[in-house]
């Protein structure tokens, strides 16, 4: 395997080990009250409406790049959205299993696609035709997930 190829997958082995870590700890802390006030509660810890903001921004350069025709700019963004992806992810779950699978798919979703683009060799590569469709698919789940998160009074 050639090593340009290797890192989009190293950063993925990454996201999975910091992932199955914070599930591990996951019971190390507790929430009081309502649902609504445990997951605003979680939200102001996690940092979550940041966190989301930066992979939004990240979502938005990756499509300016492509419109300027960039490669470079396009894989830098591609892999910045894998390192906020990242980030995001390392703060579930949430204490609403619904929340916490809508923000998983999106973050499983925007990963990958930031992976599989980061590697990408020109702005024809099917890898960035795949990782903009997917990132569509992601950004429905994470638009679910912030007005799940609206609705339990996190803005």
């Amino acid at each position: 395997m050639r090593a340009g190829l290797r890192r989009p997958l190293d950063e993925a082995a990454v996201l999975v080990a910091v992932v199955l870590a914070v599930v591990a700890l996951a019971g190390c802390t507790s929430y009081t009250g309502s649902k609504a006030n445990q997951v605003r509660q979680w939200a102001s810890i996690a940092l979550v409406s940041s966190n989301d903001n930066l992979v939004v921004l990240d979502i938005a350069a990756i499509k300016r790049s492509v419109r300027a025709k960039k490669l470079k700019d396009v894989t830098s963004n591609c892999s910045g959205l894998v390192f906020d992806t990242g980030t995001a992810y390392g703060n579930l779950p949430t204490p609403d299993n619904t929340l916490t699978n809508e923000l998983n798919v999106a973050y499983l979703d925007f990963a990958s696609a930031g992976s599989s683009c980061a590697a990408a060799r020109s702005l024809h590569s099917s890898r960035i035709t795949a990782a903009l469709a997917t990132i569509a698919v992601g950004v429905v789940s994470l638009d679910k997930a912030t007005r799940r998160l609206a609705a339990d009074g996190v803005h």
